[in-house]
């Protein structure tokens, strides 16, 4: 299995609070994600935020982790900019092949991770899953905060598209040697639909 990036450096404008600090089922998002990623067979884990201050609340919560902190401190970054951040910590650790989770999917399955690795070849450079969920949003159903990525080849093709006017995740890994998993694949693994339900709005929490 493969390193994980968690990103959770959102400004959270939407919620009204910050997520490192949110819980749901009286626990930390940021636990419920490392919980599943770990369940999947990660066992190292890169957490992208945005200060030090982050890192002093989330580190006695992820204490039991093997973890590591990559840093995002512009207050205009993107999360196009945000992710070319922490893959590039991640080359300079040497990890090929990265799992990337954000902090607010806290119902993500464990077995989406454990069948995604299972995908990676040598001429794959993204697994991105597809969602019924948000077929109706600019991404077309793609779910790219929660793909299995060749670290270099996203470094690479986030530098040729950065100063474009469409900056959309799903875009730069669509330019990748992909393959998409739609949702008839993930159900047969007992996937839930609800695994790709981000946490974005106050209501979310109810």
């Amino acid at each position: 299995m493969f390193p994980a990036i968690i990103l959770a450096g959102g400004k959270s404008k939407r919620m009204g609070q910050r997520k490192i600090i949110l819980k749901i089922e009286n626990k930390p998002l940021i636990i419920h994600v490392l919980e599943a990623l770990k369940k999947g067979g990660c066992n190292s884990f890169l957490i992208q935020i945005k200060s030090k201050k982050d890192q002093e609340i989330l580190t006695p919560l992820v204490s039991n982790y093997n973890v590591r902190w990559s840093f995002d401190n512009s207050e205009k970054s993107d999360v196009l900019e945000a992710l070319h951040i922490a893959l590039t910590a991640a080359k300079k650790l040497d990890w090929e092949f990265v799992q990337l989770a954000p902090i607010d999917t806290p119902f993500v399955s464990p077995r989406l991770f454990q069948e995604v690795a299972k995908l990676v070849n040598e001429k794959l450079e993204a697994i991105i899953p597809a969602s019924d969920s948000s077929k109706n949003t600019p991404s077309k159903g793609l779910e790219p905060l929660l793909s299995c990525v060749k670290t270099n080849s996203v470094i690479k093709q986030i530098e040729t598209v950065v100063k474009k006017k469409d900056r959309r995740l799903a875009k730069v890994f669509e330019n990748l040697n992909h393959k998409i998993v739609e949702p008839e694949e993930w159900k047969k693994w007992g996937v839930l639909e609800k695994s790709f339900k981000n946490l974005n709005y106050p209501i979310d929490l109810e």
